[in-house]
């Protein structure tokens, strides 16, 4: 009994342990990111993706393909479209009564720009980034391409090139438009892409800039210390957007102990919290970062040259089967606290056997290590040693298998089927042959012993016809 209480009382504590861990690898409105986030996130749409790995793994994600509108976030696209066509960022433009007649009654953020102003190409980045000053891109628009629609061809370009395949751009700035939308997976690959670049990096963290005598602030408030309810130390940059259609976005990055990540929160409300409008986009961005910085680490989960799977090896010398190993240490992002081994290594497309020679190091197959359900990690996996190949197994093997073909063994069916039928056309001939051959061997002993007979009786009369005439 006691040993029955022992065993109910362990089950209990294991599962109230890992319980929080499962409930961080479970889909997120069936989505697949590699956790769940448990806290409350107001947005419809968001992604919080890790910087530290060249494959940028989504962490966690909610609706990341569903159409949204991305607001200013489409400066992003503009401030590289511009970068990669202007060689030098010195170059100066001068500002066209077109470029301002286009915002005319749109409501857009301006930086105040005034027909005939002289600007470098850079100082309107700045203006773009930091202020998200629609004028300023719209100049930027014609120096690029001379009108504002080739500049919006190059636009949807360049989204397409990078492998974005659910988005469509109409204008340059963001203003709304039913046609003019994006994704927050593709607003992932255009961010990534667009931090790739130094000078995009370096003006989109930019905190302030000053123009014309003004100074003006980041519209990321998670910048700001003054902004008390959306500071958050950690953040740098990126791109904020808004509008009634949009609802509030942000894309930003956060760097803490070493960990980077990226958050992209798309249509965020404003809500009644502690008492105030709060704009749920930057407290969205704040709760995916303290989530992330707090509940994950970065942990070796399977080493270089650890055994995972074991195939058959045909034709193998001195050798029957082989080990799988893992071709290099994987590390990645799992909860605090984790043993590595509640991580399950799963080959995929594993071949049933394997055939000599193998190499040791040779690829194989992939493996993905799931946790909680969820792939967190992929390796490949490699042969463990080396395999001789076998000549007489080879030749044996062969034999069987060629033989073992249906369309082989079909041929010699008929062959033995042919062969039976030539040997019984044969014997039956042979046997017709045979009585032939007796019906004229007994014909012929026929003929012989009629013809004795004859010559016997001839030999009778004769000797008949050779007796004396009898005495009287």
């Amino acid at each position: 009994m006691k040993k029955l209480l022992s065993v109910i009382i362990s089950f209990c504590i294991i599962i109230s342990v890992s319980a929080p861990f499962t409930a961080l690898a479970k889909d997120v409105n069936g989505d697949k990111g590699m956790y769940k986030v448990p806290d409350k996130v107001y947005a419809d749409a968001y992604m919080l993706v890790s910087l530290d790995d060249e494959s940028y793994p989504v962490i966690a994600q909610k609706n990341k393909d569903k159409k949204k509108y991305p607001a200013s976030l489409t400066k992003i696209a503009t401030a590289m479209v511009t970068i990669n066509n202007t060689p030098h960022l010195q170059a100066k433009t001068k500002v066209s009564k077109a470029a301002i007649d286009a915002l005319a009654g749109t409501g857009a953020q301006v930086a105040g720009l005034q027909v005939g102003d002289v600007l470098t190409i850079e100082q309107l980045l700045y203006l773009t980034m930091v202020h998200s000053a629609c004028d300023a891109c719209q100049v930027l628009a014609e120096y690029v391409a001379d009108n504002t629609m080739e500049f919006v061809k190059m636009m949807n370009d360049w989204a397409t090139s990078i492998g974005c395949t659910g988005t469509h751009f109409t204008n340059p700035d963001g203003l709304h438009d039913p046609d003019h939308y994006t994704t927050v997976a593709d607003m992932k690959l255009m961010t990534i892409e667009a931090m790739k670049n130094e000078i995009f990096a370096k003006i989109a963290t930019t905190k302030t800039y000053e123009y014309n005598g003004y100074t003006f602030i980041h519209t990321n408030f998670m910048l700001d210390k003054y902004h008390i309810t959306y500071y958050y130390e950690y953040a740098e940059g990126i791109k904020t957007g808004s509008t009634t259609e949009a609802g509030y976005c942000v894309i930003t990055k956060a760097s803490k102990d070493g960990y980077n990540y990226l958050a992209i929160v798309m249509d965020s409300p404003v809500k009644m919290l502690d008492g105030y409008e709060t704009k749920c986009s930057f407290i969205d961005s704040k709760t995916l970062f303290n989530w992330a910085f707090d509940s994950l680490k970065y942990s070796t989960v399977i080493r270089a040259n650890d055994v995972v799977n074991e195939i058959p090896v045909i034709n193998g010398k001195d050798a029957d089967t082989i080990q799988l190993v893992s071709e290099k240490d994987v590390t990645t992002l799992v909860p605090v606290g984790l043993d590595p081994s509640a991580v399950l290594l799963k080959p995929v497309k594993c071949p049933d056997s394997i055939e000599a020679p193998i190499s040791q190091g040779d690829y194989v197959c992939d493996a993905q290590l799931v946790y909680g359900g969820k792939v967190i990690a992929k390796t490949r996996l490699v042969a463990g040693k080396s395999v001789e190949l076998s000549t007489f197994l080879k030749l044996y093997t062969s034999l069987r298998n060629f033989f073992g073909r249906k369309s082989v063994l079909a041929v010699l069916l008929i062959l033995i089927l042919l062969v039976g039928i030539y040997i019984a056309v044969f014997i039956n001939r042979m046997q017709k042959a045979k009585k032939r051959s007796a019906a004229k061997r007994r014909r012929r002993e026929q003929l012989d012993e009629e013809m004795n007979r004859n010559i016997r009786n001839t030999n009778r009369s004769r000797r008949n016809d050779d007796l004396p005439p009898p005495r009287r």
